[in-house]
């Protein structure tokens, strides 16, 4: 006859087996969708860089501003940083090599020559040059939205594989418990069902906790550049269809880059998330915030009068400014805000509160533009 100590020793140690399989394989899981998180929010900045670069561009010819000259420069270090990152770091899969370094995305060559152009209207800003800028932003743009749509659905699939892990996990559990139960008397069982439990809890916790990652910016705790850009869709196909109006508000941190030249990059991620928390805990219920991509937030606000909107925008500007950062002290933001009118779409939509930002930006910083036509 099977000793009870042996049948007991067999289910602890299938038990074991099971939950060390589910936190391994879980642990596995989030891990990547942290680097995809990552990859997906550079390569959306380079989507940003892209068109910034060449309006910045255009700008600087027509003013000759040096200021303008000297950001240009800055975007053009971020975004030649960035690319350099995701071609030594990320590219790892067929679809990503293929998108590229082979035809016809062939996007790591897109992505080099449209530097080159940058590189050389900066050292001489002629006409031509920022033709043959302004032209390869235009083609660029597409094969980077392509690139992150890649890099998203890779993500995507990760989480499947969680999922079907999950059920495979939880499906081997219950044999388990099962098979408990029908050799093992009462007291047992009892035991074998909080074990259940407990198991059952951590896979709703991995579970719950992954699709709070797929949609959350991991160091701010907002939204990510996905979620708030599928919001977005959403809240112009509503107004669209029923004619209703919303705005956005595009919020860039003012010499972010100064912070992490000066104190580093963790002071930087200090600095990111007092304004984030700043964020989540003044606007609307029925609002929704965002990090954009890098120092860019964006608050898609469904708030119908614009001048309402812009007097919270005032105060949230006059908010940060206010508040002491601890290692860098008073912080300022730049804000940009469009009003949805007939006939918007997205892009539409994002450009006009682009060029608010920037003429924020050009104002001195520290202030609201609004541009509505």
């Amino acid at each position: 006859m099977i000793n009870i100590k042996y049948i007991y020793s067999i289910i602890f140690i299938s038990l074991s087996g099971w939950a060390i399989y589910a936190y391994l394989t879980t642990t596995e899981i989030i891990q990547s969708q942290k680097t995809y998180a990552h990859i997906i929010n550079i390569s959306g900045k380079q989507r940003m860089l892209s068109q910034k670069t060449a309006l910045i561009a255009k700008r600087f010819y027509e003013t000759k501003n040096q200021a303008l000259k000297n950001h240009l420069i800055e975007l053009y270090n971020l975004m030649e940083k960035d690319h350099h990152e995701i071609i030594s770091t990320y590219i790892t899969s067929d679809r990503i090599k293929a998108i590229y370094y082979q035809s016809p995305k062939r996007l790591n060559k897109s992505t080099e020559y449209y530097l080159s152009l940058v590189s050389n209207f900066i050292k001489t800003p002629d006409a031509i040059v920022l033709k043959e800028l302004e032209l390869a932003s235009y083609e660029l743009l597409p094969k980077i939205n392509n690139a992150v749509s890649v890099f998203e659905s890779e993500s995507n699939k990760k989480t499947n594989t969680l999922m079907e892990r999950e059920y495979f996990i939880l499906m081997g559990t219950l044999l388990t418990l099962i098979i408990e139960a029908l050799v093992i008397v009462i007291p047992s069982i009892r035991i074998s069902t909080r074990n259940e439990e407990k198991l059952q809890q951590l896979v709703n916790d991995r579970t719950h906790e992954l699709e709070k990652l797929s949609v959350t910016d991991q160091l701010t705790g907002l939204y990510n550049r996905r979620k708030i850009d599928a919001i977005l869709m959403q809240e112009v196909e509503q107004a669209q269809r029923y004619n209703h109006s919303f705005s956005l508000i595009l919020i860039d941190i003012d010499y972010f880059k100064k912070v992490n030249d000066t104190y580093g990059h963790q002071v930087g991620d200090d600095v990111l998330q007092t304004i984030a928390k700043l964020f989540s805990t003044h606007v609307r219920k029925s609002d929704f915030v965002g990090r954009w991509g890098g120092e860019e937030f964006l608050i898609i606000s469904l708030e119908k009068d614009l001048e309402k909107t812009l007097i919270f925008a005032e105060k949230l500007r006059e908010l940060i400014q206010s508040r002491q950062i601890a290692n860098v002290g008073s912080m300022t933001c730049s804000f940009g805000i469009s009003h949805f009118i007939k006939d918007d779409t997205v892009s539409s939509l994002l450009a006009r509160t682009d060029i608010a930002l920037y003429e924020a930006k050009a104002a001195g910083r520290n202030c609201v533009k609004v541009k509505n036509s």
